[in-house]
């Protein structure tokens, strides 16, 4: 792959702090859950949300950089 595409992609948002629409689109559905006797109660289902690939990556992206800041700082509690 091209890991500069990918930054070149990102870099917009991460300098206006933006986050487009279509990135924060997520589409979720919700199985049966196994093992429940009862299907009457919201209890019995799990909920399974997907987000959009490049959501996850951005996020990945910033969290890393955000953590070893906070880190660096004394912004975290070390327990």
């Amino acid at each position: 792959m091209a890991p500069h595409l990918i930054q070149d992609l990102f870099a917009p948002l991460v300098t206006y702090g933006s986050h487009a629409l279509t990135l924060k689109k997520a589409d979720g559905t919700a199985p049966d859950n196994p093992g429940k006797p009862s299907y009457d109660s919201p209890s019995s289902f799990r909920l399974i949300v997907l987000q959009q690939t490049f959501s996850k990556i951005l996020e990945r992206i910033m969290n890393s950089r955000l953590s070893c800041v906070a880190r660096a700082t004394g912004l975290l509690n070390p327990r």
